[in-house]
């Protein structure tokens, strides 16, 4: 009774507020014909709305030297404000923008590209990939380095050469450092890493060294920052670490035993977690990486999942959600980026052998290598929930042996390293996420894995 009281005076004191006081009737009952930005009385009110600023991109893949126009714009009240904007880059050095929102293509990498409004009450990003065009692939039977180049227009590859990895022995896995300088491949015989040199104008490799991996070593990854580079060694049932030079050589820094021998290793969108399959290979496990040192420690185990050894992890881009591609289902978990725990979301059961896998960089589509169904399935991504309905599978890959796809930064076209064959170049429909074979180019071997520089 005494609130139905309270809330009869508030409503009274207003109406007799607004007839009789005009200060308090500026404050209460402004007219909507009265412009926002002019009045401070409603400034202040505005700076206790839900404000956004909307982005026409909030990502996109651009090539070294190329161009973008961003536009904004600011909402308040659930209406469009007039406002002009600050436009600032988190890295210069990989791209630049003007007071317009044009961003210029700088150097290779990850740049977030941020709009302030005016008053400062709200603010937007982008975040572009900055690419140089180059495909790299593993020919492990042939001990060497495919390099290639996409045609900006159409996603062709283009053979430009081999590198040779000697002394090193059947390459695997292989990655770039973000700033696009240095190249790496985990050279499963011969057990050691080989180094090279990026040539920036050309995409050529040159032979840098090579240092001990442990025994077996396949897949790499590599921090955000370029500073770390991890390796799973199959053979040493270990993660072993290592801190990259300035002139891209490796200095070894520690090995940390996982008591089983597993080729696949993924890290976190925000550089700060390695994962990994758990001993018993039904759970995934997360690393939280210290950079001081670069050592790892063990902060997080998922649910348990069904798994027959596999467990290829693709990483969502909003960094929330991790998809863990096994046999016989594909298992989604939640992923907390502040204590690196896990939560189970989904099994989707697939029934495939699965080797690799990959996200659109729009973060509405992931894609799976069916190794032993010469497959190719695509999913829809609800990227608030994580979870995933079928699109298609793509067959027609007869005697092949499909093992990785990588989706180029800007999304249009994605690659697949076939063990038995040439690569696979795919078409990304942007609405649907359906894959269309285009074509195959052979790099100069079969490959095992491939990188998009």
């Amino acid at each position: 009774m005494i609130l139905k009281y309270f809330f009869l005076f508030l409503c009274l004191f207003s109406f007799n507020a607004c007839l009789l006081n005009p200060i308090v009737q500026r404050l209460l009952c402004y007219e909507k014909e009265n412009n926002s930005l002019d009045n401070p009385l409603t400034l202040a009110l505005l700076a206790n709305q839900n404000s956004f600023i909307e982005l026409n991109r909030s990502w996109a893949g651009i090539r070294k030297g190329a161009s973008l126009q961003l536009s904004a714009q600011y909402f308040a009240f659930g209406q469009n404000i007039n406002s002009s904007f600050q436009w600032s880059t988190s890295d210069p050095n990989v791209a630049t923008v003007d007071g317009t929102g044009f961003v210029q293509g700088i150097g290779n990498g990850k740049v977030s590209i941020i709009a302030t409004s005016s008053d400062g009450r709200a603010r937007a990003e982008s975040k572009i990939t900055v690419y140089s065009g180059y495909v790299y692939t593993t020919l492990n039977f042939d001990n060497s380095v495919g390099h290639l180049t996409m045609d900006e227009s159409n996603g062709n590859l283009t053979v430009n050469a081999t590198a040779p990895v000697l002394p090193g022995s059947d390459p695997n896995g292989i990655v770039t450092d973000p700033a696009g300088k240095f190249l790496f491949t985990g050279d499963f015989a011969s057990g050691n890493i080989s180094q090279f040199l990026i040539n920036q104008s050309t995409g050529a490799l040159t032979a840098n060294g090579n240092s001990l991996a442990g025994s077996n070593p396949r897949n790499l990854v590599i921090t955000p920052d370029g500073r770390y580079l991890y390796l799973a060694a199959e053979g040493s049932q270990s993660i072993r670490a290592y801190s990259i030079n300035g002139d891209g050589t490796l200095n070894f820094l520690n090995s940390f035993p996982t008591t089983i021998g597993h080729s696949q290793i993924q890290i976190s969108r925000d550089g700060n977690y390695i994962f990994y399959l758990s001993p018993t290979l039904t759970e995934l496990v997360s690393y939280r990486i210290n950079y001081i040192d670069g050592g790892l420690t063990l902060v997080g185990t998922s649910p348990s999942f069904a798994n027959d050894g596999s467990g290829n992890v693709s990483t969502h881009p909003n960094g929330n959600f991790l998809y863990v591609g096994s046999y016989p289902s594909i298992t989604i978990l939640s992923f907390d980026r502040n204590t690196g725990n896990m939560g189970l979301v989904d099994s989707v059961a697939h029934s495939m052998g699965i080797n690799g896998s990959a996200i659109h960089p729009n973060g509405l589509f992931y894609y799976t290598v069916n190794i032993n169904h010469e497959s190719i399935s695509s999913f829809s991504v609800n990227p608030i929930s994580g979870r995933i309905s079928m699109i298609q599978t793509l067959t027609g890959f007869s005697l092949s042996s499909l093992r990785f796809i990588i989706i180029e930064p800007s999304g249009r076209y994605a690659y697949v390293a076939d063990n038995n064959g040439s690569i696979k170049h795919l078409s990304i429909n942007q609405t649907t996420g359906e894959l269309t074979l285009i074509g195959t180019v052979s790099p100069g071997g079969v490959q095992w894995n491939l990188v998009f520089l």
